[in-house]
């Protein structure tokens, strides 16, 4: 009996001293990724319930400076303040809109009528001061693609560019205002051209804000000069007509042939991608209204270093 105790309390002390030298479990590993819903689901799931976190909105500011934007408030605005200041609009007194007198009682309190014609009010003559100096608004590119109406498919080679030029999506960046490339649709039929209405024909994007000065600077430096014989945008004629809505509206537009379209750098690393090319048209926008309002245009491009010529 003795004996038996004694092996019994010496298996105990081997056992216990073997649990101390034993080396302790290791932990279980701490995950520090927070969990998704649909990693981990709950047990008791709820309409309500939100993932653990959500991802925050990105807004791109600007990466690096706009040399054509710095030229334009350095250079360009104090010329242009030079070059386009009408001493006689500065000063001239605005006219007051004749009221035409009531025939009749009953014409007393009606509301003015509107005046008459085919064509809108002119706008009236944007005074030029230091603070009203032609400005660039926007650069909108279209691009028109005939084989469209036959293959919708024709059309991705031109939106493909055209996002590759303009670097445009829809909300780009947490921009709100920023509609990215869209696609123009037909308003009206012909049935020469087999076109019906609300066929999609072509392509567009409006650029604004610093990216329009990258794309002036692309076409300034890499497209315009490595065009053959390319003397520059015709000028209207001399018997163009000063008063048409085109000449007091402030916008300039210009084309170029598909060949054009390889040139600029963001479509010649990749050429072999679109399968076509398509000739384009770019519509300047700028803030100029009124009497010279397309002059005072053309001359704001002049600076940029777009070239002119007579017809």
């Amino acid at each position: 009996m003795a004996s038996s105790s004694l092996r019994a309390i010496a298996g105990s002390s081997r056992a216990v001293t073997a649990s101390r030298l034993a080396p302790a479990a290791a932990a279980p590993a701490r995950v520090l990724i927070p969990s998704r819903g649909y990693a981990t689901p709950s047990p008791s799931p709820s309409p309500s319930s939100s993932p653990d976190w959500s991802l925050p909105e990105i807004h791109v500011g600007q990466t690096h400076p706009s040399r054509y934007g710095e030229h334009y408030d350095d250079t360009l605005s104090s010329d242009l303040l030079y070059m386009t200041y009408n001493h006689r609009l500065a000063h001239a007194t605005p006219a007051a809109t004749p009221v035409p007198e009531p025939r009749t009682p009953y014409e007393l309190n009606r509301p003015q009528p509107l005046p008459r014609g085919n064509r809108p009010a002119r706008p009236s003559a944007k005074v030029v001061r230091p603070d009203t100096i032609p400005r660039l608004e926007s650069i909108t590119i279209h691009t028109m693609v005939k084989e469209a109406i036959g293959n919708k498919q024709a059309l991705l080679s031109a939106i493909m560019a055209l996002r590759a030029i303009s670097g445009e999506t829809a909300n780009g960046g947490g921009r709100s205002g920023s509609s990215g490339v869209q696609v123009v649709i037909s308003r009206s039929g012909a049935a020469a051209f087999k076109l019906r209405a609300g066929m999609p024909v072509a392509a567009k994007v409006e650029i604004k804000g610093p990216a329009m000065y990258d794309f002036i600077q692309s076409l300034v430096d890499f497209v315009l000069p490595r065009i053959r014989e390319f003397p520059g945008f015709a000028l209207p004629s001399a018997s163009a007509a000063k008063t048409s809505p085109s000449a007091l509206g402030g916008v300039v537009s210009m084309g170029l042939p598909a060949t054009a379209m390889a040139l600029f750098p963001q479509v010649e690393a990749n050429l072999d991608a679109y399968p076509r090319l398509h000739g384009f048209h770019m519509y300047f926008k700028t803030d100029a209204r009124g009497e010279s309002a397309q002059e005072n245009a053309r001359a704001l491009l002049s600076g940029f270093r777009i070239p002119f010529h007579k017809r």
